[in-house]
């Protein structure tokens, strides 16, 4: 009985992978996003099997899956000078980061993170994180966005994202607002004010280090103005006390705290 040669083996699984995979995602492998700019331990790099320890300077390249334990969190700088931030018990993967041509893709599994990204200028510019029940699609701007228990939230602390269901139903959400998508296909609510303690319990929830915090007042007050009535949140953002004052937005959060910035209340 006649034993195929080895090379000819090895050639035919060559050429039935090229058909399988895309020539793209090929030429993709190993590509650089970004790398790891600060850490608090219990962080690793999921890169295809291997679990890879995530140190500062660590490079993270297109589909590893950045994970955060319970104590861990982790800023990842991206190669087109955005920052991501971490927050702890989190999983995102950074599918697409293609900085020259301003194309970005994130996933976000689970958990908070908070991103500071750079102005978009190209006209197909695209920087968008996905969660499996809705698109945050960004121009260029300073957000938080979690996504636990099925609720996909944002805060949005100065520029503006466009917030998306499964089915493409959109808000704008603008600086000092906040929107949620509780379902894939239910329209996302409509965008309202974030109160103070919001805003800095998103901040807390995904702090790394000093690079992010709640911006200065000048950078929100614009959009806290609706017509001529100014509303009266101004003084209370300078105010580092966390403090509690109105009804959560997801229906399960007992009064005063919100399963997405602070999931150990649910």
């Amino acid at each position: 009985m006649k034993t195929r040669s080895p090379f000819l083996i090895a050639l035919a699984f060559l050429a039935s992978a090229s058909i399988t995979i895309p020539p793209d995602l090929l030429a993709q492998a190993g590509q650089k996003a970004g790398e790891v700019s600060r850490a608090i331990p219990d962080v690793a790099i999921a890169r295809g099997t291997q679990q890879l320890p995530a140190p500062v300077k660590a490079l993270v390249d297109w589909g590893d899956a950045v994970h955060t334990g319970a104590g861990g969190r982790a800023r990842v700088s991206l190669d087109d000078g955005s920052v991501l931030n971490v927050g702890s018990s989190s999983s995102l993967t950074v599918t697409q980061h293609n900085a020259a041509a301003q194309q970005t893709q994130i996933e976000l599994e689970y958990g908070r993170m908070r991103s500071q990204v750079v102005k978009q200028s190209k006209p197909n510019a695209k920087f968008e994180i996905h969660t499996p029940i809705g698109v945050a699609g960004v121009v260029g701007t300073d957000f938080f966005l979690g996504y636990m228990n099925n609720v996909f939230q944002i805060i949005v602390y100065e520029g503006h994202v466009k917030f998306c269901n499964l089915d493409g139903l959109c808000v704008d959400v603008l600086a000092g607002q906040m929107a949620t998508i509780r379902n894939g296909h239910q329209p996302p609510d409509q965008a309202t004010s974030a109160t103070p303690s919001e805003l800095t319990d998103a901040a807390n929830a995904t702090s790394v280090g000093s690079t992010f915090a709640v911006p200065p007042i000048h950078h929100i007050s614009p959009w806290w103005i609706v017509g001529t009535v100014v509303v009266i949140a101004v003084p209370a953002i300078v105010i580092p006390v966390v403090t509690h004052g109105r009804p959560p937005v997801v229906p399960v959060t007992p009064p005063g705290n919100n399963c997405v910035t602070n999931p150990s209340v649910c």
